[in-house]
């Protein structure tokens, strides 16, 4: 187990310092699109369609009467970059609670039908069925290869997330069509305060995800 988890670990990392990253960020979007997607569902949206670009830029786009109000627009454009590391979070805390299997049956299982139901970029399916067939090969082979999948995802979509939004946190402006924009422009406060949010959050998810990681792999 500790052997499978510290190889899962160095690969995570890998994918995200290396150049590896411009494939690897395709993963990530998915995550950040599926925050987007989620809470459109929770402020009653209807998710009409996900696209993932081979530059590995992402767009949700939803409908409903939540989308022409303040706070559920800002609510949505918030999650963007947080999901990413609480996607992992949550993936972590299942390798360490012994659902290694389980928890890859549930990964290739949900990934397939974000894939199918709301990915309509040639792209982006080939990023989800990618993961959904990682996490299904993981599941299949028994709890050493599913923990050794879920924790390569898990650090990627922590390390890749908190990456993915310090980087644009650095570059948001006012008006340029960021998340941290959007917030802006319909909750008042400065580009900056969102984007320090967002990255906080991210920060403390791929800590939370590394102490569960190790957790995991104690004998």
């Amino acid at each position: 187990m500790t052997a499978a988890v510290a190889t899962a670990v160095v690969a995570g990392v890998a994918l995200v310092v290396t150049p590896a990253w411009r494939l690897a960020r395709g993963w990530v979007t998915l995550a950040h699109e599926l925050g987007h997607a989620v809470t459109a569902i929770a402020t009653e949206g209807r998710v009409r369609r996900i696209r993932i670009r081979r530059d590995t830029s992402g767009l949700t786009e939803w409908s409903g009467e939540g989308a022409a109000r303040r706070l559920p627009r800002g609510f949505v454009a918030w999650w963007g970059h947080p999901a990413p590391g609480a996607l992992a979070l949550l993936l972590a805390w299942a390798l360490a609670a012994g659902h290694a299997v389980l928890a890859a049956q549930v990964l290739a299982g949900a990934v397939a039908a974000v894939t199918l139901v709301w990915v309509r970029s040639a792209w982006g399916v080939v990023v989800g069925l990618a993961l959904v067939g990682a996490a299904a090969v993981g599941a299949a082979l028994g709890t050493t290869a599913a923990l050794g999948v879920g924790a390569t995802v898990a650090v990627l979509w922590a390390a890749g997330g908190l990456r993915a939004a310090a980087s644009a946190a650095r570059g948001s402006r006012r008006g340029d069509g960021s998340d941290a924009a959007v917030l802006a422009e319909v909750l008042w406060l400065p580009v900056g305060f969102w984007a320090v949010t967002m990255v906080l959050v991210s920060a403390a998810a791929t800590a939370g995800t590394a102490a569960l990681l190790l957790d995991a792999a104690r004998p």
